[in-house]
């Protein structure tokens, strides 16, 4: 009967008998005598007990009681005296020398065995016996191998240039999640040497994994009855054994995969919230000269703006990466640090909801200011609009290069694209300007002061009226929303002609431009005079309607022509029309996409050529014509239709369906593919469509009719007794009597 003791090991509360505390006694006090010498006796002894609580306590499992076996199991762990030269030690009830022992330094044939060395990897401490500033770079440098800790200095001073003052706060994030090593074992390990009594060490996970492993076999010996019945445990032992390990292997690659593409995150937040940082560094470097024009706040109201933002959006990403780094590399961080992250997070977001509503109330009214600009003394009939500068400015800061649409230099902030002219038809008979600047404020008030200050200086000389292309906002003002707009009013019978820098800038309501104009419009044309007509603003010297070098941005689909005239329809990007003959030979028509186009009196065949470019054709009517030609198109569907003994050729593809009517002795030569073809035939026509591909043809002819078409699948023939239809391309063809 072994009597039960309760004591302190190492800060470790333990349940131990009698003949395993005496053996802990004598060990303990074989080490006492070992150092005895030594300075840090009391330390060194100290974290000894330490590891050897730690060892049983993880040993123990679900027993309550610290028996000899688990003593001796993790004083061979530790190593014995008599390895570093003691005695051996002995206990009262001891079987430190047995063969029964699980512990034993000597195994039943008398021969002595060591435990393996095995060198423990490093683990991660601040060294504040060699500190500057908490002892971060000093334990980074241990743990890296690095000899001086200067060189990991050095490095954190680098980064922190390189990354516009990161460093500084992941350095003071290191100082609070890296516990310092306050112990021997601790500094021991933080350079990775072994942790046995002469250095204090042994990695956790194979000491762990070795001492379960004895325990378990000192136990099976323990209760195993007979030869016969540990055979069988044995053999039973090792398949659970087995089939354990089998299990924790697959256990063990998810969590590892798990684990990988958790710290793949982890990295990537760190990382993301690393270059959020430098960027917003860097932008607020680049933008500064901005902050003060576009900022609705005072300088310190602005940078405390910035950084509200990017505490905002950060601290939920430090949040994550410190989550991660629990989960992964089971890294302690203190208990206020979650409960002040979060404090403070709820400060940034009050912060941004006050700074946002306060800067939002310098928007919250409009306002404009209208100044008339002087024309009385313009004696021509043509107003001419020129760009103007903006006046005298400083070098444009370095990148600029002075064309952008947003400039700023040492005296203003200036804008361009946002001036907008628009030319109106004059009441009274008289040349007019007007220019409206319209902006943003706290109040109407302000708003009218905020656009009275913006800097636009129109100009009148002679018959041209210079405008600017941009506004400035001068330094000390702030800008909201300003917009320029200058209406300038157009007498009847007088003109308005842009040059080749402001043009885009000018435009009119569509009501402001006649029906005949053909789309031509201010801001497209400049150099180009506009004459404002009783029916709104025409392009005098713009092309019209049929001129060869006319574009225009309508285009048509359907032609119909009519008279006697050639006509080629090409396909191209844009709609093209040229006639060449005399001018008034051809009437156009244009009714929505339809295009008409037809003889006036009698022009002779060959005299008048239309050409003709579109994107698309859907349908073409031909009435008595010349030659017509189709070239380029593929369509879905199409239809072309003829009488009158006009003669078409077509070079086209229609995937879906092509419809053909051919009648008067017209005729018709397709060339192309398509996947059916409906064609009628009468009055002797002819189509010739042996080179135009289709599946399926469905062909009615009457009236000496001739047609020669090819299909591959099948072939419908209605014809009368005059007719004469031709299929080829090895259809099947079935043929019918065409009734009246």
């Amino acid at each position: 009967m072994n009597k039960i003791l309760n004591i302190n090991l190492g800060g470790y509360a333990i349940t131990i008998d009698d003949d395993a505390f005496e053996y802990l006694s004598s060990y303990l006090e074989s080490i006492r005598k070992r150092f005895s010498e030594s300075e840090g006796r009391d330390e060194i002894v100290h974290d000894i007990e330490t590891r050897i609580g730690e060892l049983i306590s993880q040993s123990m499992g679900a027993r309550t009681i610290v028996m000899l076996p688990d003593v001796e199991a993790a004083t061979e762990i530790m190593g014995k005296p008599e390895d570093f030269g003691d005695e051996p030690v002995s206990g009262t009830g001891g079987s430190a020398g047995g063969s029964g022992s699980a512990g034993s330094s000597t195994g039943g044939s008398g021969k002595k065995t060591t435990a393996s060395r095995i060198r423990t990897g490093k683990r991660l401490f601040r060294d504040e016996e060699d500190t500057v500033a908490g002892g971060v770079c000093s334990g980074l440098s241990a743990y890296f191998g690095l000899q001086d800790p200067v060189w990991m200095r050095l490095i954190f001073v680098l980064l922190t240039f390189l990354s516009a003052g990161f460093w500084i706060p992941a350095y003071l994030l290191l100082w609070i999640l890296i516990p310092p090593a306050k112990t021997a074992a601790d500094r021991l390990a933080m350079r990775g040497e072994p942790i046995n009594v002469d250095n204090i060490a042994r990695e956790i996970e194979d000491s762990f994994e070795r001492l379960s492993t004895r325990v378990n076999e000192y136990g099976a010996q323990k209760k195993s009855g007979g030869s016969g019945d540990r055979s069988f445990g044995n053999a039973l032992s090792h398949g659970v054994s087995v089939l354990g390990q089998m299990f924790g292997f697959v256990v063990r690659l998810f969590a590892k995969f798990g684990i990988f593409i958790a710290a793949i995150v982890a990295v990537s937040l760190f990382i993301a919230l690393a270059a959020a940082w430098v960027a917003g560094i860097w932008g607020l470097f680049a933008a500064a000269p901005f902050v003060d024009y576009f900022s609705p706040y005072s300088s310190g109201l602005t940078w405390l703006g910035f950084a509200n933002a990017f505490f905002l959006l950060g601290i939920p990403v430090l949040g994550l990466c410190l989550v991660f780094a629990k989960a992964l590399f089971r890294v302690r961080t203190p208990g206020w640090l979650s409960g002040t992250l979060g404090l403070f997070w709820v400060v940034n977001l009050v912060t941004a909801v006050f700074l946002i509503g306060f800067g939002v109330k310098g928007y919250r009214q409009g306002g404009s200011v209208t100044k008339t600009i002087d024309l009385s003394g313009l004696n021509s009939d043509t107003l001419r609009v020129e760009a103007a500068d903006m006046g005298p400015s400083g070098e444009p800061y370095w990148w600029f290069n002075g064309d952008e649409d947003l400039n700023i230099d040492d005296n203003h902030l200036e804008f361009k694209g946002l001036v907008e002219i628009r030319v109106r038809k004059s009441e009274d008979g008289k040349f007019k300007c007007t220019q409206i600047i319209k902006a943003r404020g706290a109040s109407t008030s302000d708003a009218v002061a905020n656009a009275a200050k913006t800097e636009f200086p129109v100009s009148v000389s002679g018959s041209t009226l210079r405008v600017p292309t941009s506004f400035g906002i001068l330094k000390g003002q702030k800008w909201r929303g300003q917009h320029v707009r200058i209406n300038i009013d157009v007498p009847v019978g007088k003109n308005i002609v842009f040059d080749d820098k402001i043009y885009r800038y000018a435009g009119a309501d569509m009501d402001d431009y006649a029906d005949d104009n053909d789309r031509q419009y201010i801001s497209s044309h400049p150099e180009k005079v506009f004459r404002m007509t009783g029916r709104g603003l025409i392009c005098s010297e713009c092309p019209q309607f049929g001129d060869s070098d006319y574009h225009g941005d309508e285009y048509y689909e359907h032609f119909i022509l009519e008279g006697k005239f050639d006509t080629e329809i090409r396909k191209g990007d844009n709609f093209k029309i040229r006639i060449e003959g005399p001018a008034d030979a051809i009437q156009k028509i244009r009714t929505g996409n339809k295009l008409t186009l037809t003889t006036k009196g009698s022009t002779g065949s060959g005299n008048v050529h239309v050409y003709i470019e579109s994107p698309v054709i859907t349908s073409v009517y031909a009435d008595g014509t010349g030659d017509v030609t189709i070239r380029g198109f593929e369509e879905g569907e199409a239809s072309i239709s003829a009488k009158g003994g006009s003669h078409i050729k077509a070079y086209m593809d229609v995937s879906n369906g092509l419809n053909v009517s051919l009648s008067g002795k017209s005729f018709l030569e397709l060339i192309g593919e398509g996947s059916y073809m409906d064609a009628g035939l009468s009055d002797g026509a002819t189509l010739e469509a042996l080179d135009w591909r289709a599946e399926r043809v469905e062909i009615t002819a009457s009236e000496s009719s001739k047609g020669t078409v090819y299909a591959k699948d099948d072939a419908l023939v209605i014809s009368d007794g005059s007719s004469e239809i031709k299929v080829e391309g090895g259809a099947k063809v079935r043929n019918a009597r065409y009734e009246k």
